[in-house]
């Protein structure tokens, strides 16, 4: 079997540099991300066992997201989420 050929050397420096840019911000903040997701999550919920008595309609449940901020936390999080298909990582090609 022949091993993998190491071809990082033809990855330029400026290259380099962004991901350890990229790399380096994330292991800062990323850790605040996930736990300020998943607080989102938990206040959603909260939220949603709180009304489900009350047996709202879905126009009912996007006034209260909206009403409460949950609405645009989801909206911030996909922002960010949506950015993220690496090549050769995400879905194949058409």
């Amino acid at each position: 079997m022949t091993q993998p050929r190491d071809l990082s050397y033809l990855v330029s420096a400026d290259v380099r540099a962004a991901v350890a840019t990229a790399v380096a911000t994330l292991e800062q903040h990323g850790p605040v991300v996930t736990e300020a997701l998943r607080q989102l999550d938990h206040a959603t919920t909260a939220a949603w066992n709180t009304l489900r008595s009350a047996e709202p309609t879905d126009d009912e449940w996007r006034l209260v997201q909206r009403a409460t901020g949950i609405s645009r936390g989801w909206e911030a999080a996909y922002r960010l989420v949506s950015t993220l298909d690496p090549p050769g990582q995400g879905r194949p090609a058409d």
